[in-house]
């Protein structure tokens, strides 16, 4: 399994560097996590999206969510044609999707997505690739998200606090995508982690590399890094765009 980081900045994307997406392959799966802002650029650049086996998006903020709506019109009016695309989203998202699109112009979700919504511990198999997904602690709906194959797993944090069950999700996992929004001591927001607190919920998952991702573009990815090598003793690094991961 592969994870190719397709954006990585947290909240907005910044010049060459989209918000959060990242493209999770095995085999000819093709599954593409989290439709971040210039994140269907960056996809168009590895593969046609015509061969995307399934889109999951872990909730309807417009950092993870903005780049359903190009694809939307690349499944519809693009150089190919297909079936609806499995789309994995939270609950609430496929209405709120619908409404946007539906706004007097005849446009229907469902005309280039099949969207379902996944319990709490729900194994979903895209392609060979087991999905499991678990709550988030965010304001909204949001999908964490387990992702196993081969014997080797993936484990995505989304946007969360510390009160979420991530380490339970991503228990003894080759790798932990994990937020780090903040660094320091300085925690505007409680619904999100700091790299220190990524650090110790890696820790106290067992994983064996953690990718700090979503962090403000403001911030020294080397000082994440350092903090949460404070606590995690495994390998760590932060996402960026173009960066490739065997998992």
């Amino acid at each position: 399994m592969e994870l190719w980081v397709l954006g990585a900045n947290g909240t907005y994307p910044t010049a060459g560097r989209p918000t959060a997406g990242y493209l999770v392959s095995h085999g000819d799966t093709r599954v593409w996590i989290d439709a971040g802002s210039g994140t269907f650029g960056a996809l168009l650049e590895l593969i046609d999206p015509i061969d995307l086996d399934a889109v999951i998006v872990s909730h309807m903020h417009v950092d993870h969510c903005a780049d359903l709506f190009p694809l939307y019109h690349y499944l519809r009016f693009g150089p190919g044609r297909r079936p609806p695309l499995p789309l994995i989203v939270p609950g609430g998202a496929t209405e709120r999707l619908s409404a946007f699109l539906d706004s007097g112009g005849g446009s229907h979700l469902t005309e280039a997505f099949a969207p379902r919504t996944p319990q709490p511990d729900e194994v979903i198999d895209v392609g060979g690739i087991a999905f499991r997904f678990g709550p988030s602690d965010h304001p909204v709906p949001t999908l964490q998200v387990r992702a196993e194959t081969g014997g080797r797993s993936l484990a995505y944090s989304a946007d969360t606090g510390t009160g979420s069950d991530l380490a339970r999700l991503a228990a003894g996992a080759n790798t932990l995508l994990a937020e780090a929004t903040f660094s320091g001591h300085d925690k505007p927001a409680p619904h999100h982690l700091t790299a220190t607190e990524a650090g110790e919920i890696a820790s106290r998952a067992g994983v064996e590399r953690l990718i700090l991702t979503h962090l403000l573009p403001t911030l020294d990815p080397q000082q994440a890094i350092a903090e949460a090598a404070a606590v995690f003793s495994g390998d760590v690094m932060v996402a960026a765009p173009n960066l490739e991961v065997l998992i």
